[in-house]
């Protein structure tokens, strides 16, 4: 028996640094070591940073999950297969679903107040992105002009125009994994908050979606905010979360086509 839970352990172990490590990587292995041609890159730089903060929580809670599934199953079952079968159901609860099932353990009321802090910080930080990726996307346009003015001007020959565009749409290209990344965390997140605010107060979710959320009124420092005022400043939250991912989805996906249709003589 106790052979088994040893083993159990190190396989609860193991799942845990296999999804630690598996995601792990350096800022200069996303985006490029800067060799000072991109006159882009300390934008790049911003928007890579942002990106921080929506997958480390997101990792470590999968990861979480199934290491203590593992070790849950194994104690209960007493052999390899509780283990592996206690690790899937742990990463499951790591992942969709799991932000407002850890938040629920507080209770209903701390829970509710505690999405609302996490949302104020969610909101920020999306803010955030969105500027970094704006001013990334702004930077790019401005090259690909710059390079068709001087051809426009015949500063330079067609030859070195479409090499220097050719340039730029290699950095789009990579432009557009750095954020592709970032969305896809940020996407994942937009979820679970989803689903916490359809616990709080059901249906909430399909109306963010669909655009039909109607959002809290404000009032002038309430002396004590009801469990209805806290529920819908929730919605009102996750409903501007949602509204700037979509933005930055947006962004995201004409990083694209600025490529394949502007950053071409074609298009000058």
């Amino acid at each position: 028996m106790r052979s088994n839970r040893a083993k159990a352990s190190l396989v609860s172990l193991t799942i845990v640094a296999m999804a630690l490590s598996g995601c792990v990587t350096t800022q200069t292995d996303r985006i490029g070591a800067n060799d000072g041609s991109d006159a882009c890159y300390q934008y790049r730089v911003a928007l890579d940073s942002t990106g921080n903060y929506y997958a480390e929580d997101m990792l470590k809670g999968a990861a979480i999950g199934a290491g203590v599934g593992a070790l849950t199953g194994a104690l209960a079952g007493g052999n390899m297969k509780s283990a592996l079968i206690g690790a899937a159901a742990g990463a499951a609860l790591g992942s969709l679903g799991g932000y407002w099932n850890s938040k629920s353990q507080q209770g209903r009321d701390q829970a509710i107040l505690g999405v609302m802090t996490d949302l104020d910080a969610e909101n920020q930080n999306l803010s955030r992105t969105q500027v970094a990726l704006d001013q990334l996307v702004n930077c790019r346009r401005a090259e690909i002009a710059r390079v068709k003015a001087d051809y426009k001007a015949k500063r330079i020959g067609k030859p070195e125009a479409e090499q220097r565009l050719a340039l730029i749409r290699g950095q789009l290209d990579k432009d557009y994994a750095i954020a592709s990344s970032i969305n896809q965390n940020i996407v994942k997140r937009r979820d679970e908050y989803l689903i916490a605010a359809d616990n709080i107060q059901p249906g909430s979710a399909e109306k963010i979606r669909t655009k039909t959320a109607v959002k809290a009124q404000t009032k002038k420092k309430p002396a004590k905010q009801t469990a209805t005022t806290q529920a819908a400043q929730v919605v009102e939250r996750t409903n501007t979360a949602f509204e700037t991912s979509e933005r930055i989805n947006a962004t995201t996906s004409s990083i694209q086509q600025i490529a394949q249709k502007e950053a071409t003589l074609d298009a000058a």
